[in-house]
C-alpha cells in the first residue's frame, strides 16, 4: 500500500534545518580558523623547516698507525679527557726514550765540563796569584839591584881618579871596582829574574784562558741541550697523539674505523657532540627579517614530541644569505633572471628542553614574535 504524498512533507522539513545548521557551524569554524591563521601570520614569523643543531666535533688521526684500542661505541656517553681510541705507540715511545737518553748524556757532559772548569779555576787562580807575587818580588829586586848598581858605579867612578892621583890605595880601588862588577851582575840577575817572572805570569794567564774555552764548550753544549729538549718535547707530543681523547663531554655519534685497522694522518675516526648544548637552526626569508631582531622571543615545536612547546630566544642572525656559502655559485651569464627570495640563517637558544632528548637534525617548527 503506497504512502500518501501529504505524509512525506513534514519529515523533509527537519532534515533541511539540520543541514542548514551544520553548514552554518562549518562556515563559522572556517571563519574562525581563517581568522586564527591570519592573526598568527600577523603576530609571528613562521618557519616550518627548522632543525635541531649542535656542535658536531669530528676527530681525525694526526699520525699513521694501527688501532690497538677502541673502547667506545656509537651512542655511548663520554667524559672530557676520556680515552676514545688508541694507536700503536711502541716505535714512538722508543724514540722518546732515545731522546731522553740523549738529554741525560748531554747533562753528564755538562756536569763534567763544570767540574773541569772548577778544577782549572782553582789551579790557575792560585798559580796566577803566585806568579803575580813572583813578578812583584822580581820588580822590587830589580829596583834594588838598579839602585845598588847606580851607587856602586858612582863610587867606582869617584875612586878611579883618586886612585890615579894616589889618594887612595890600589886595594881600596879594587874593592870599589869589585863592588861595581858585583852590582852590575846583580842587576843582570834581577833583570833576568824579572823576565822569567813575566814569562811565568804570561804562562799562568794562558792557562787561565782555558776557562774561556770551557765556557765556549758549555755554551755549545747548552744549545745542543736546548735542541735535545725541544726534540724530546716534540716526541712527547707525538706519543700523546697516539691516544685520542674526548675534547669535551658528549655522545659518540658515529665511528668510522674498527680495532686493528691501519689509519693514516688526517683520516676521520669518529664524530661526537654535546647533547646538553643544542639549539635550533632556521633559515628565514629575507623579507621577514624586518619583523624581528636578535633577542626576539620564539616558540619551538618538535615534530617528534607533538603537543609540547618550548620557549627560546633568537641569539644570532646571519650576516649573509645561505646562497653565499653554496659550493656551486649561480651566475647569470645569459641575462635571464628570476628573482628568488633568499634565506638568512638564524640561531635560537632554547630556555629549557623540559627533559626532551633533542638530537641534531630533528625537524622543528618555529614561531618568532614580531
Amino acid at each position: 500500500m503506497s504512502t500518501p504524498p501529504a505524509a512525506a512533507t513534514p519529515k523533509a522539513q527537519p532534515s533541511r534545518r539540520t543541514t542548514n545548521i551544520l553548514a552554518g557551524v562549518l562556515a563559522l569554524i572556517t571563519v574562525l580558523g581563517l581568522s586564527a591563521w591570519v592573526l598568527h601570520r600577523i603576530a609571528y614569523v613562521h618557519v616550518v623547516d627548522a632543525r635541531i643543531a649542535a656542535t658536531m666535533i669530528t676527530l681525525a688521526s694526526r699520525i699513521d698507525g694501527r688501532i690497538e684500542d677502541l673502547p667506545v661505541a656509537e651512542g655511548q656517553r663520554v667524559q672530557r679527557g676520556q680515552l676514545l681510541l688508541g694507536i700503536d705507540d711502541r716505535e714512538a715511545r722508543l724514540l722518546l726514550a732515545e731522546r731522553e737518553a740523549q738529554i741525560r748524556r748531554l747533562t753528564a757532559e755538562a756536569n763534567t765540563l763544570r767540574e773541569r772548569q772548577a778544577m782549572v779555576d782553582a789551579l790557575t787562580a792560585s798559580r796566577l796569584d803566585s806568579r803575580r807575587s813572583e813578578l812583584g818580588s822580581a820588580e822590587a829586586g830589580l829596583r834594588a839591584a838598579q839602585s845598588e848598581y847606580e851607587r856602586a858605579a858612582a863610587e867606582w867612578q869617584r875612586a878611579t881618579p883618586m886612585f890615579e892621583r894616589e889618594i887612595i890605595s890600589r886595594q881600596h880601588w879594587e874593592t870599589q871596582r869589585n863592588d861595581h862588577l858585583q852590582a852590575r851582575s846583580a842587576l843582570e840577575t834581577a833583570t833576568a829574574n824579572l823576565s822569567r817572572a813575566r814569562a811565568s805570569l804570561a804562562e799562568a794567564q794562558a792557562e787561565r784562558a782555558e776557562l774561556r774555552l770551557i765556557e765556549a764548550e758549555l755554551a755549545a753544549l747548552t744549545h745542543r741541550m736546548e735542541e735535545a729538549v725541544a726534540q724530546r718535547d716534540h716526541q712527547t707530543v707525538i706519543v700523546d697523539e697516539h691516544q685520542i681523547r674526548a675534547p669535551e663531554s658528549g655522545v659518540i655519534d658515529q665511528v668510522f674505523v674498527e680495532r686493528g685497522e691501519h689509519v693514516h694522518r688526517g683520516q676521520r675516526l669518529l664524530i661526537l657532540h654535546d647533547p646538553d648544548h643544542v639549539w635550533v637552526s632556521a633559515n628565514v626569508k629575507e623579507t621577514e627579517l624586518r619583523h624581528f631582531d636578535q633577542g626576539a622571543r620564539a616558540r619551538v615545536v618538535v615534530d617528534a614530541y607533538p603537543g609540547v612547546t618550548l620557549q627560546g630566544q633568537v641569539t644570532r642572525v646571519g650576516s649573509a644569505a645561505t646562497s653565499e656559502f653554496a659550493l656551486l655559485p649561480a651566475p647569470n651569464p645569459s641575462g635571464n633572471f628570476t628573482k628568488i627570495t633568499q634565506r638568512i640563517k638564524i640561531r635560537i637558544d632554547i630556555d629549557d628542553t623540559q627533559g626532551l632528548h633533542l638530537r641534531p637534525g630533528m625537524m622543528v617548527g618555529v614561531r618568532i614574535d614580531k
